[in-house]
């Protein structure tokens, strides 16, 4: 029995012209899948050499240290920044935190101002419930900084990688 999901992509394969590929004769063992992060990652059989620019890539960023990230991206050090494929991840920093809750707390501000107009809020209410959003976001920010540099930080580590240089 076909699923929805299954069936409409089907009808895109008929509409589009999509013809199946044939499949080989010789029967190949599936590679088994690793779990990591968010999505599966096939693990390339024992004995099978990395690619010529995987080798290339691993060196150029750092040899050893070269790691994958939680989607199958690159992972390395640049000082004490981690890059994470094409993001760089600097060590959290109070400073950091503090701006981005400057930014955030005037838009929260206009929005509650005009989210309440008809409710019986004084300024001074709206004043008191920002310096409570102000101090909840400096909290969660920082924590979501710090874990998330962590956690690439200790995948880093288990993949041999040394530690930053401070």
């Amino acid at each position: 029995m076909t699923t929805k999901k299954q069936e409409a992509r089907e009808r895109k394969r008929r509409v589009h012209g999509y013809e199946a590929e044939p499949r080989e004769s010789t029967v190949v063992e599936p590679e088994p899948e690793v779990r990591r992060g968010f999505r599966k990652v096939s693990r390339p059989p024992k004995g099978a050499g990395k690619p010529v620019a995987a080798k290339a890539s691993a060196k150029s960023s750092g040899g050893k240290g070269a790691a994958t990230g939680p989607r199958g991206q690159k992972l390395y050090r640049d000082g004490v920044v981690i890059v994470n494929g094409r993001q760089r991840v600097p060590p959290p920093s109070w400073r950091r935190t503090l701006i981005r809750t400057a930014v955030f707390l005037p838009v929260m501000y206009v929005i509650i101002h005009f989210l309440f107009t008809s409710s019986d809020m004084t300024g001074s209410d709206e004043l008191m419930l920002i310096a409570l959003y102000g101090v909840v976001t400096i909290a969660v920010m920082h924590f979501s900084d710090t874990f998330r540099y962590r956690r690439l930080d200790r995948m880093l580590t288990e993949a041999g990688s040394p530690p930053p240089r401070t």
